[in-house]
């Protein structure tokens, strides 16, 4: 498959993202190489290297300055170089801003329709438009340097402007966009200032092709232009944008993980043994354990898991002790007070509940509150007997996937929330709504008592689904629509 995805690619490809593949930290042996989780650095890192191409990303780590040269480029992978990193290095009044402020305290909430949460300010916004040139500029000198048409492929809603900005500069590039999370409708999306929309809509307009998670995000998306910007001609059947002259392509493209590489961490050895050790600790003789691994992040509903929980302990109570709750929550954008307030709120909300319903011989939910390996997830995930994933709002949630994946015996259920993403793939998994409660706790019910015919069948479905949409059909998705939608603006008919 990679070599297919490589024989599609005829361009010099750039790749814009907010974190980098690669951070470079001091450690008092010297500096360290750190390579960030995610199937997403997976995916596309193979990609690079195979196509010397260019990534393009913000400088987190704190030797990043050391390694690189004066520009910020440096060849990686480190010990084996095959193509460029290009550092782009933010100051503090950026991160607070930019990255803190206008992407993560206004486009964060307003994308997941937690109108409270957002937080618009003029400096923020500033910063934002500040940084969108920052990184522009950083792609354009990648493109001279590299010549010809390149692909640029952003990612993300950190980079809303950059598209429009680059798209004068290298004429010839075809460039397009993976919009990660979820996209809101035009009256949430009004929150925003009037010149605010205005700007976020033209900068993503500047691409060739912009990919959501979803048919309904790439139609809001739609909805969005046609309600904000008058005299852009939206085509729904045709999911095509006129403005200006030229032409933007809209269309779901979800997201998936490396199922291979999920499998052969689920396989190892050491997987076993600590799967083991999870349930003999956790789940010995009948009691069950139901497993969840999340940021912690307001939009992934830990709070109302948890009130489902109680809820169900409070109104049956023959139900303690039967099941233990492993949480594991990533501490996750703590400088944000939002963010340090759920923190705050959840482990005294564990406490309480622990207090509450604890016996000599069980605790009732157990906090695993730190940053967790792949392979102690997989082994996670293979010991669980229920997975629950309660996002009050997701653009995908891969959590759902590489649970699945992990599932190689053929068992377990999945608690899949109908307002991720990936219920729209995943439906043999049990569909909840995080908001009521009481069918929530109802549902986790029903998880623990089906039979196991019933959860060989769901997820025998499941797995057959996720395997036959793994990260490379995605990638291979991707690429061949780009070319398709530049194809079609040089004049031709061809239809994503």
């Amino acid at each position: 498959m990679q070599s297919k995805i490589h024989a599609m690619l005829d361009r010099p490809l750039i790749l814009l993202s907010n974190r980098e593949p690669y951070e470079h930290v001091h450690k008092p042996n010297g500096i360290e190489v750190r390579f960030p989780a995610g199937g997403l650095v997976s995916a596309l890192d193979p990609i690079l290297r195979r196509t010397h191409g260019t990534w393009v990303a913000w400088a987190s780590g704190n030797a990043d300055r050391t390694v690189a040269d004066d520009v910020g480029r440096l060849a990686v992978p480190p010990g084996d170089p095959s193509y460029t990193l290009r550092r782009v290095w933010l100051s503090e009044n950026d991160v607070e801003g930019f990255y803190l402020g206008f992407a993560n305290s206004a486009l964060w909430p307003l994308c997941h329709l937690f109108v409270s949460k957002v937080d618009i300010r003029r400096s923020d916004w500033e910063s934002y438009e500040h940084a969108n040139r920052m990184f522009a500029a950083a792609v354009v000198q990648e493109a001279e340097r590299v010549g010809g048409a390149p692909m640029v492929w952003v990612h993300d809603y950190h980079f809303a402007l950059a598209p429009s900005l680059i798209r004068p500069l290298v004429p010839d590039a075809l460039i397009h966009q993976f919009w990660h999370i979820p996209f809101p409708p035009p009256d949430v999306f009004g929150i925003l200032p009037v010149g605010v929309q205005d700007s976020l809509l033209r900068g993503l307009l500047g691409n060739d092709l912009i990919e959501f998670q979803t048919d309904g995000f790439a139609w809001n998306f739609m909805d969005c232009v046609a309600r904000t910007l008058p005299e852009a001609q939206v085509s729904l059947d045709q999911s095509v944008i006129h403005l200006d002259g030229r032409q933007t392509r809209v269309g779901a493209f979800p997201i998936s993980i490396d199922v291979a590489e999920w499998q052969r961490l689920a396989a190892l050895p050491h997987t076993t043994d600590v799967c083991r050790t999870l349930r003999q600790r956790y789940a010995p003789r009948e009691r069950q354990l139901v497993v969840s691994v999340d940021r912690m992040d307001y939009t992934k509903g830990i709070e109302r898991r948890l009130r489902a929980l109680e809820h169900m302990w409070t109104d049956s109570p023959e139900r303690r002790g039967t099941f233990t709750m492993l949480i594991v929550a990533t501490p996750s954008r703590t400088d944000i007070p939002a963010y340090a307030r759920l923190e705050r709120d959840v482990l005294e909300a564990i406490e309480r509940l622990n207090d509450e319903f604890r016996t000599l011989d069980w605790t009732p939910i157990v906090l695993v509150h730190e940053n967790v390996d792949a392979d102690l997830l997989a082994a996670v995930y293979r010991a669980a007997d229920v997975c629950v994933v309660s996002s009050l709002q997701d653009g995908m949630n891969l959590v759902a996937k590489e649970f699945i994946a992990c599932r190689t015996d053929g068992n377990g259920v999945l608690v899949l929330s109908r307002f991720a993403g990936a219920s729209d793939e995943l439906s043999a998994a049990l569909l909840v709504n995080p908001f009521f409660i009481d069918a929530f706790a109802d549902t986790l019910a029903v998880a623990l008592d089906m039979p196991r015919h019933e959860r060989v069948e769901r997820m025998t479905a499941l797995r057959d689904r996720v395997t036959n949409a793994t990260i490379e059909d995605w990638l291979e998705g991707i690429l061949a629509a780009a070319e398709a939608a530049d194809h079609a603006a040089e004049g031709g008919a061809a239809a994503l």
